[in-house]
Order: structure tokens, then C-alpha cells, then sequence
């Protein structure tokens, strides 16, 4: 029987098609579907099987983390497949995030394998390109027949570099591909044809990795690490090692990857490796091995009742003994983790119910100092959905419940004396309970009612407990309701602010709380700190008078504790309605008849045009007494960025002014286009500990003139003959800056115009009672550009001071320049120098020059991607130290050619002085290579070693 198409409803339809999933799926793993984009869903049975067709002019599926595109989707409940019909796409998303795309006609998606299949497919990663005639994926594998493969398929060029055509094709994602009866393609041109072709395809991590070394300790120690592929599901890697003077000298392992063995089992990760013990701090080996190993699986299995996924869960253990000291207690530990979480759908009166096991033990010699984590040995958690109940009279409750249950052994409370004794750890079992109730209503006419109850109770097998409780209950009457109608209009104060009435004028609230936290508990890491025995009587008035303005009055008192405890009572007042702006918060404590803290702060006047604004800020506590008091009055021009302020802070405790700041800032307004001037200062007089700090920056047209300074009053800051003060200025222009008849740009150069950018700083350490710099540097920087042309210079050179008399003399320098001669040749050099003085007796002056004073590069190829390069440099160091050249290295020309074909790359180093050529090659799968080299001729290959 078919039933109707129905409207398509994207929650609705989300929510059935992934229960359909689930119910459709059996006992094979369960993949969760979220439908992201559709149009239409149409529920059908043909020939007895169950069909959900899902269309529209884009439909996009999720499948887990996959994604699905295409027009029109078919699932069949019955053989639990994906079938999408005409073009469409399939994305593989693993763990790691990388995608392979497999675009092609007529896919079928299999949810129970994850295999999928198709003709006419095109598959596409992060390197490689497939097509193929038949294709089938599975986890971990993808056959093609009649397929044509390359990794320059997205390089952008016709024809790819080089290319495959095979027969069959096998693919290992992460690990290798293999074709067979396959021919190699140049540049489109058949030149070879190999039975067996293979590329590897290995991440980083696996990679084949050899080590050779010869030491003292260990003699010859050869370590291999081959990663190898079994199957379609099993990716792994062998360990052989190799230590001559070991006992015994052979060791070894291997670790590797199962994916999807059985059903609700998604992946198995097993690691072990045994290495012959090392040498002891003395140099004396013993026999045997240290081991390590490790172990993890995960999954999910589906089960009737449950939510989508079913219970998921997953094991892991861990042994650690390579590289540890025999002095670690953790060396030979086995730590073991184990989750498992189910949640339980269609529960009575609770909907759903979530459950979960976890376990966190470990294996070995019982531990002699205290556990950093707690060994769960398991513990059990419950927690039902929150149970809601809605009244006739609109009423409700909800009540949330969580249970846990559990053994556990961790580090003693030092609290407990029970614990204490047993030593640094301590183990009991454990049950925990929480829930959270709330009830709601409305007992008469703009009233709320509100009652809860929390509470948090731990009870240990030992006779301990642990509670927290809070219960309360608060009313709340509202007040001078107001209802506006429609087509209320606002009335507008001179300033144009709206004085909208608020929606009521007030309320009034009484609460009460019983709060209680008390016992002991064996535990460390779930101890309480402090005892809680409160029961606080609450009162809240709020009123809203007009627009803008909230005022509150609250005072709390509590039944239990003394009147020397009680909490002060609170107003607080806000208005916020232009000109004016207020926040005062009062707290009085009654019962001791003393003014507890007052804090306030506001402003009157213009904020954002022109006129006068006036603010203040201040504060008072009991403790500390009253806290500086701050007034500012600030002036606002016609045009709004020309402000002028004074500050004023009052140490009211000393009854002494504590600082004056004083800032402006300001743009001309006349010619503002031909000669603008923009000035902006800051200036703070600090008069308690006389100190003047501020700053100037004026700008006019593209030139800026800057100055800074930091002074102790009177007389300066010297410690141990150096100071902290300073005083700089500094001129220069803006940068980007036009040059005066500077040349146009190239033509069809889309570079910007010539520009000059140079600065002029001069200052450092100051002496304010010489009026002297002690330190003082001038730092002059020059930047000229044009279109493909740059020059760059800097210097700084030490002036003459009190503690600089061996001045002048160049502290630093630099010079670089670069020339595009066209869009394939380009010079450049570099030139720097930099001097370190002696800052203490007896220490030496070091200077250092780095000098590459031309270099030479050439593009060939296309011009907008060129494919190759060459380049060639000077490159020397010069380092004197207390005036003796120490280094002895020549300038040395260096010859690098690069070639960059997208899809490989491959790079040339020759140093003639240091007799040192070097290799390296860029590989799908492998990543930058430094594949040969050879120095004073010693050779090695790098890219077979594996200590790194």
C-alpha cells in the first residue's frame, strides 16, 4: 500500500527520517542523518519495501559527519541504502577532517558498510583525481576499473604533468594506491606501461622511517618503523629496533588500526613495543625489556528504545614503561578508561532517560602517594529528563532528578581524620543525589509565585555524608500596570529623546531561603571548604516612575545569624534620560546604625553635540573609607572632534588633590582640505607622588609630529645611576605619502603611486635635575617606493650623555632594497649591523654584521604561475668582538633552483665555498623532502632518518 506524499516539514522530517534509520538498520551500526536542505518528502512501499524519497532543486544530507548533495535521494528502508538518483555527490569527511569527494551518476550509499558505489565516478581529495568506469568504496578501500588517476588534476593544467591509466585500481586513504596493467602518461603522452604501479599515500605519521646511529652508550642502534596496509580495514605499522650493546640487543612491535570488524564496532587501535632496557645512570645495562602498550576501541550499537546511536561506548588501556625512570611510580602502570552512554527513549512520565557507565582503574603495585585523579571502579549515572506538569490554572512543575552511584579510591580529604588515617588515599563506595524542583503560579491578578527546592546529597559506605540544600519560596506583586494601545505615540524631551513609560510602576517582592551545607567527606577532590547555615528573610521594593529612572530598595535579614552578620540594606537608583545620566547604589546596615559603602557616578550636559558635559565619579566603604573623588568637565565644539577636558581627582582621605588630567583634541575646519591640522594631547599631573606623564601628536597635511615624555617632579628618578624617566619627539610624514613629482606607475601596472615615508626620533632616558638625556639615541628611517622598486634604510646612532660619554657611535643600521625588472626578473639586497655595548665591567662589546648584497632571481614558465625559478645570493656574517674579527666565513654565493609543478616540486642548492649541495623534493603524500646532501663530501639522505 503507498501512502500519500506529504508536505515536506524540515524538523518533522529530520526527526523521522533518522528514526527511520535507526528502526531500519537492525543490528548493523546505526549513522545518524540530518536532512540540511529539501523541499519535498514522500513516504512510498514498492514491492514490500519501504522507500523515503526526499527531492528538490538541492537536497543536502548529513550522514554522521558525510555529506550528501544531489536533486532527489531515495532510502530504502528495507536494504538500508542511499541511492541518489542522476548526478549527485558524496563527501567521506574522516576523523581527522579531510574530504574525499566522489561526484558520479546513480551513487548508492550503503549505511550498514558505508561502501559505496557507482559508474561514471569521479573521486577527488586533498592530491589525488580518480575516474573511473565502475566504482566501489568501502571503509578503508576503493576499487575502480578502467580508471585514469593523477595528483596534477587540480594544478590547473592541460595536460596533467603526469598521469595513470590502469585496468583496476585498489586505493588505501592514508596509506597507498595500487594500479594494475597501467601505463604512465607525459604531458598526455603514453611512454611507460608497469604491471604494478604504486604511490604512497602516507599522512606524516605513517611514513617509513630508518635510523642509523652509533654512540658510546649503545654501539649501533638501527631502528626501522613500516607502516603496512591488510585488507580493506586494517592499517598498521611494524617497529623493528636494533641496539648493539643492549641485553638482549633485538626488540620490537607494531601497532595498527581496524576499522568496522563486527558490527557496532567502529574502530580497534592496538600499540605494543618492546625495547631492550637502557643503561642506568652509571652505565650498567640489565637484562630484560621495558614494554609499552596500548589499547582502544570504540563503537556503537543500536537497541530498541534508545535514542539514535544506541549505546555508545569505548575502552582504553594504556601501559607506559619506554623512557620512564625506575623511580616513577606511574612506570609499569596500566591505566584503564571505559565509558558507555545510553539513553532510554519513551520512558513513563519522563520521556527519556540518559545512562552512563564509566570506569577509571588502574592495574599494577597499589599506589604510594596521593592519586591526581580519582579511580572510578565504575560509577553509574542516571538522569532522566526533567518531569513537567502544567496546571489548568497555569501552574506548573518541573522536578530534575540525577542519581550516581559508585567505588571510587582517591586522595584522603585532610579534613577527614577517618581518611587521613588510612593514608594519602582512600577508597569507599559513593551515592550521589541531586534534583532540582520548581513551582510556578499565579495566584491572583499580576502576582507570581514561586517556590524551588535543590539539593545535593553525598552518602559514603564509611557513615560520611556530604548535603547542600537550598529551599525558598518567593511573591512577587507588580503594580500600576499600564496599557498602551497601538497607536500610542511617544512624547520627546528638547534633547529628542523618546520618554517611553514603562510597563509598569513598580513591583514588590518577599523571598525566603533556607540554605544548609554541612558534613565531611573522605574525598579530596569532592570536599566543601565552609559550612552553610542560613535562613534569609528577604524584602524588594522596584519602582519605575517615568522613563528612564529605576529605583530599588531591598534589605535582607537573616533568622539565623547574629545582628552583627546581617546583611545592609540596598538602594539603588538609575536615571538614564539625556542631559541626564545617574547611578547611585546606598548600602546602610540598620541593625549596627552604620553607613556601609556608597558608590557613585554620573554626568550632566552634552554627549554627543556641541555644549558642555559634566561628570563625577566616586565611592565610600566602611572598611577603607572614602575612595578618590573624580570631577571632569568637558568641552564640545561645533564640530564634534574638537574637545577640550580637565579631570580632577581629590584624595578625600588626605583632603589633597591627587591628580590633574588635562586633554584636548581638535581638527582646523578652514582650508581643512588644502591644510589640515589635527592636534590631540593628554597630559596627567600626578601631585601626590609628583610625576608628569602625557603625550602630543600633531598632523599636518602628511607630515606628524610626536612627542612623549615620563618625569618624576622636581628634580627626576635616579637609582643606582640610571633613571626610569623619559622624554622623546619625533617628526615625520604619514605613511603612503605621495612623492613630489613622483613618477606614474607602470603601464598596466595596477601598483599604487611612488611614495616617500621617512621618520626622525630623538630621546631615551632623561635626567629632569640636569636637564640631560643620559642615554639620548637619534633613529632616522627612510622608505622610498615606486611601482616594483623599494628602498629601505635605518639607523640609530647613540648621542653624547651623562652615561654615554664614549658617544657618538652607530648603535644599529640597516639597508634593503629590491628591483622587479618585469614580471620575471628581480634583484634585491640586504645589509645589517648591530652593536651590543658592555652594560657592566669586564664585558665584552660585540658587533655583528649580516651582509647578502645581491640577489639574483629569474621566473620561468607563465607568467601569472610561473612554474620555476632560479636564484642566485651572497651570503656572509661578520662578528667582532672588542674589536677582533672572530668568524671565518667568506662571503659565499648560494645557487637555489626551484621547480613548482603544483603536483610535485623539486629544489636545487649549491654552496661552491661550503662544498654543499643539497636536494629536496615535494611528493603527494610525503610533503617537503630534504632528499640528499652532501658537505665537504660527507654524504647522507636525510629523508631515511628518523631523528627528528
Amino acid at each position: 500500500m503507498a501512502r500519500d506524499a506529504c508536505a515536506f516539514r524540515p524538523r518533522r522530517a529530520a526527526a523521522l527520517l533518522a528514526g527511520l534509520l535507526v528502526l531500519g538498520l537492525g543490528s548493523t551500526q546505526a549513522r545518524t542523518v540530518r536532512i540540511i536542505q529539501a523541499d519535498r518528502l514522500e513516504l512510498n512501499k514498492v514491492d514490500g519495501q519501504d522507500i523515503v524519497v526526499i527531492s528538490g532543486l538541492r537536497v543536502e544530507l548529513r550522514v554522521d559527519n558525510d555529506v550528501v548533495i544531489a536533486s532527489r535521494v531515495e532510502f530504502n528502508r528495507s536494504r538500508r541504502t542511499l541511492t541518489l538518483i542522476g548526478q549527485g555527490r558524496y563527501d567521506a569527511v574522516d576523523a581527522n577532517g579531510a574530504v574525499q569527494r566522489l561526484s558520479g551518476s546513480d551513487l548508492v550509499v550503503n549505511l550498514g558498510n558505508q561502501a559505496v558505489s557507482g559508474e561514471d565516478v569521479i573521486i577527488s581529495d586533498a592530491e589525488l583525481e580518480i575516474r573511473g568506469e565502475v566504482v566501489e568504496r568501502v571503509p578503508g578501500q576503493l576499487t575502480a576499473q578502467n580508471s585514469y588517476f593523477t595528483p596534477c588534476a587540480k594544478c590547473g593544467r592541460t595536460p596533467d604533468d603526469y598521469a595513470f591509466k590502469a585496468t583496476r585500481l585498489l586505493l588505501y586513504p592514508g596509506d597507498r594506491l595500487i594500479g594494475y596493467q597501467a601505463t604512465l602518461l607525459l604531458a598526455g603522452v603514453p611512454v611507460l606501461y608497469l604491471p604494478v604501479v604504486a604511490l604512497p599515500l602516507n599522512e606524516p605519521s605513517r611514513q617509513p622511517r630508518l635510523s642509523y646511529t652509533n654512540d658510546a652508550v649503545d654501539g649501533r642502534t638501527f631502528k626501522a618503523d613500516l607502516p603496512f596496509a591488510a585488507g580493506d580495514n586494517v592499517l598498521g605499522t611494524t617497529f623493528l629496533r636494533y641496539y648493539q650493546n643492549r641485553d638482549p640487543s633485538f626488540g620490537g612491535g607494531g601497532e595498527f588500526t581496524v576499522y568496522a570488524p563486527l558490527p557496532g564496532l567502529d574502530r580497534i587501535n592496538v600499540y605494543g613495543l618492546a625495547e631492550p632496557k637502557p643503561a642506568d645512570a652509571s652505565g650498567n645495562f640489565t637484562s630484560g625489556y621495558d614494554i609499552d602498550f596500548s589499547f582502544a576501541a570504540k563503537g556503537q550499537v543500536p537497541l530498541d528504545n534508545t535514542a539514535p546511536g544506541g549505546l555508545v561506548y569505548s575502552v582504553a588501556a594504556v601501559r607506559r614503561a619506554i623512557g620512564v625512570p625506575d623511580t616513577d611510580p606511574n612506570k609499569g602502570l596500566t591505566r584503564i578508561d571505559a565509558a558507555a552512554d545510553v539513553t532510554l527513549t519513551n520512558v513513563r512520565d519522563f520521556n527519556n532517560v540518559k545512562v552512563n557507565v564509566t570506569v577509571a582503574d588502574q592495574l599494577g603495585p597499589e599506589p604510594t602517594t596521593a592519586l591526581s585523579t580519582p579511580l572510578r571502579k565504575p560509577e553509574v549515572t542516571i538522569d532522566p529528563d526533567p518531569y513537567l506538569v502544567t496546571y489548568r490554572s497555569g501552574s506548573t512543575l518541573s522536578a530534575d532528578f540525577k542519581v550516581t552511584a559508585g567505588n571510587y579510591e582517591a586522595q584522603s580529604n585532610p579534613l577527614s581524620r577517618a581518611a587521613s588515617l588510612q593514608g594519602p588515599n582512600y577508597a569507599t563506595a559513593r551515592l550521589q543525589e541531586e534534583h532540582a524542583i520548581t513551582y510556578t503560579a499565579r495566584p491572583w491578578k499580576n502576582a507570581d509565585f514561586t517556590a524551588t527546592n535543590t539539593f545535593s546529597g553525598r552518602y559514603y559506605l564509611s557513615g560520611q555524608r556530604v548535603v547542600d540544600l537550598n529551599v525558598g519560596a518567593s511573591l512577587t506583586q507588580t503594580f500600576g500596570v499600564r496599557t498602551l494601545s497601538g497607536d500610542y505615540t511617544p512624547i520627546y524631551n528638547a534633547y529628542g529623546t523618546p520618554l517611553n513609560l514603562p510597563a509598569s510602576a513598580g513591583s514588590f517582592t518577599v523571598k525566603y531561603n533556607y540554605l544548609r551545607r554541612e558534613g565531611v567527606s573522605p574525598f579530596a577532590f569532592d570536599r566543601i571548604d565552609s559550612r552553610l547555615l542560613s535562613a534569609p528573610l528577604g524584602a524588594a521594593l522596584n519602582l519605575t516612575p517615568g522613563s528612564g529612572v529605576a529605583v530599588r530598595l531591598s534589605q535582607d535579614y537573616d533568622l539565623i545569624l547574629p545582628a552583627d552578620q546581617q546583611q545592609p540594606a540596598d538602594l539603588s537608583v538609575n536615571v538614564s534620560q539625556e542631559p541626564l545620566q545617574l547611578n547611585l547604589d546606598v548600602k546602610h546596615d540598620f541593625f549596627e546604625g552604620e553607613l556601609e559603602s556608597v558608590t557613585a557616578n554620573g554626568s550632566f550636559g552634552a554627549q554627543a553635540a556641541r555644549g558642555l558635559n559634566f561628570s563625577f565619579s566616586g565611592s565610600y566603604s566602611r572598611q577603607s573609607g572614602p575612595a578618590p573623588f573624580t570631577a571632569a568637565v568637558k568641552a564640545i565644539g561645533g564640530v564634534r572632534t574638537n574637545t577640550f577636558g580637565v579631570s580632577l581627582t581629590q584624595d578625600l582621605v588626605k583632603r589633597e588633590l591627587q591628580s590633574v588630567t588635562v586633554s584636548a583634541s581638535a581638527v582646523a575646519t578652514r582650508d581643512a582640505v588644502i591644510n589640515p591640522v589635527t592636534l590631540s594631547l593628554s597630559e596627567t599631573l600626578n601631585l601626590q607622588t609628583p610625576r608628569l606623564d602625557g603625550s602630543v601628536n600633531v598632523n599636518w597635511r602628511n607630515y606628524a609630529f610626536a612627542s612623549t615624555h615620563s618625569l618624576t617632579l622636581p628634580k627626576g628618578s635616579l637609582q643606582n645611576g640610571y633613571t626610569n624617566d623619559t622624554l622623546y619627539f619625533s617628526v615625520g610624514n604619514v605613511a603612503g605619502s605621495y612623492l613630489q613629482g613622483g613618477a606614474a606607475p607602470l603601464p598596466g601596472s595596477a601598483a599604487s603611486p611612488s611614495s616617500l615615508t621617512w621618520n626622525l626620533k630623538y630621546g631615551g632616558p632623561y635626567d629632569l635635575a640636569n636637564t640631560e638625556w643620559t642615554r639620548p639615541a637619534l633613529t632616522a628611517a627612510l622608505t622610498a617606493a615606486r611601482p616594483a622598486q623599494r628602498l629601505s634604510a635605518q639607523a640609530t646612532l647613540a648621542l653624547p650623555g651623562s652615561q654615554q660619554q664614549d658617544a657618538p657611535y652607530l648603535q644599529s643600521a640597516s639597508l634593503s632594497g629590491d628591483w622587479q625588472f618585469g614580471r620575471r626578473v628581480a634583484l634585491s639586497g640586504l645589509a645589517s649591523y648591530t652593536r651590543t655595548p658592555p652594560l657592566g665591567p669586564n664585558l665584552p662589546l660585540t658587533e655583528t654584521l649580516n651582509l647578502q648584497p645581491l640577489a639574483f632571481n629569474f621566473t620561468f614558465g607563465h607568467e601569472d604561475k610561473p612554474d620555476a625559478s632560479l636564484t642566485a645570493t651572497f651570503q656572509q656574517t661578520l662578528t667582532w668582538v672588542n674589536g677582533v674579527r672572530t668568524d671565518t666565513t667568506p662571503l659565499q654565493p648560494v645557487l637555489l633552483l626551484t621547480v613548482d609543478r603544483c603536483c610535485w616540486a623539486f629544489q636545487a642548492e649549491i654552496n661552491p665555498l661550503a662544498k654543499r649541495f643539497r636536494i629536496g623534493l615535494v611528493v603527494p603524500g610525503a610533503g617537503n623532502l630534504s632528499a640528499f646532501e652532501n658537505t665537504a663530501g660527507v654524504s647522507s639522505f636525510p629523508i631515511f632518518n628518523t631523528n627528528k
